[in-house]
């Protein structure tokens, strides 16, 4: 991060939407593996002199997420071919955030007091410049990429901070405790609907918040069951903004991949699989697999599917499926 002194020099910068004035500023770099050496990233502004703690905070929380969504599904900002991310932190508006071209806003940034909050809000815009839109909601708002971001960086940053490969210095001072919370209460019982009870077909076809909670679940339920490979797949084909696309792109690919692995999300997992003919291997050596009164020990090498869709896993350890020569692609 690079802090320059405008104070000292009497300068300031104007935001583009408002006209606003901002005399504090920090740039954040980052330096990829393809990179040989570091990018700026964001410009982070503020209006006084005061707030220049709170900008550097911002910006170290932003390069972490940056590095972390890089790390774990290769996305970067890319806003019209503009990589490097305004964001200004104001003092008016109504509490809140939104995205503006490449640029993110944060209102009334006086008000926001917990940790927590920072890490929620600034998480929640970034998301809405990093991740693939998903859009058609009346409620909370229109576009998904915001709260579907929250929650996927929430669940990622809770063990990261529990291991101490990241610190509470890089997301604003949160304590794991607060993360777990929120992962607990915000994000778990969303990736359960998927897991406990397969395609909850109704719910998914609303447009409200409860129809964006499923979607969100569908994200958690994608990364946390299948990995965040598999969710990186599953939005690289997607082919339009519609709740619907996510899921026939999650099934594509799956049905494409000649490896899936499964972390089961408890005792009993719903998993989606492809017809076809899977060699499996897991260390439970109970582990099974159910559909109807049809089923599959991990005794059999080889587990030949019949159709595409849901089946009930049993198992407490990663399962490992490879896709056997002559299995057939098709799908329901």
């Amino acid at each position: 991060m690079l802090t320059p002194h405008w104070n000292q020099q009497k300068i300031s910068q104007t935001d583009p939407r408002y006209g606003w004035q901002f005399t504090v500023a920090c740039y954040g770099y980052l330096r990829t593996e393809h990179l040989s050496q570091p990018e700026m990233r964001f410009r982070v502004y503020a209006q006084q002199s005061e707030d220049l703690p709170t900008v550097q905070k911002v910006c170290r929380l932003l390069l972490r997420l940056q590095e972390i969504a890089w790390m774990k599904l290769r996305l970067q900002v890319n806003l019209q071919g503009e990589r490097v991310l305004n964001v200004w932190l104001c003092r008016q508006g109504n509490s809140g955030g939104e995205q503006w071209r490449n640029n993110l806003y944060v209102y009334s940034i006086q008000e926001i007091q917990e940790p927590l909050e920072w890490l929620r809000e600034v998480a929640h815009e970034f998301s809405h410049a990093l991740f693939p839109g998903i859009t058609g909601y009346t409620a909370p708002e229109p576009w998904a990429n915001g709260y579907i971001g929250e929650r996927l960086f929430m669940t990622w940053v809770e063990p990261l901070l529990q291991s101490g490969k990241i610190l509470p210095e890089d997301v604003c001072r949160t304590s794991v405790a607060d993360v777990r919370q929120f992962v607990n209460q915000r994000c778990l019982p969303l990736r359960h609907i998927w897991s406990n009870g397969g395609f909850p077909e109704n719910d998914f076809r609303r447009t409200d918040a409860a129809g964006m909670g499923t979607l969100i679940g569908l994200v958690l339920y994608i990364d946390g069951v299948y990995g965040s490979s598999m969710l990186r797949a599953s939005f690289a084909r997607l082919a339009e903004p519609q709740p619907a696309a996510l899921w026939r792109a999650f099934t594509e690919a799956v049905t494409e991949s000649d490896e899936v692995q499964i972390t089961p999300s408890g005792a009993k997992t719903q998993i989606w699989l492809p017809a076809g003919q899977w060699r499996v291997e897991t260390e439970d050596r109970r582990a099974s697999l159910q559909q109807g009164k049809a089923s599959w020990q991990v005794s059999q090498p080889v587990w030949r599917l019949p159709r595409s869709g849901w089946y009930l896993l049993q198992s407490n350890s990663l399962l490992r499926l490879m896709k056997q020569s002559g299995s057939s692609p098709a799908r329901q």
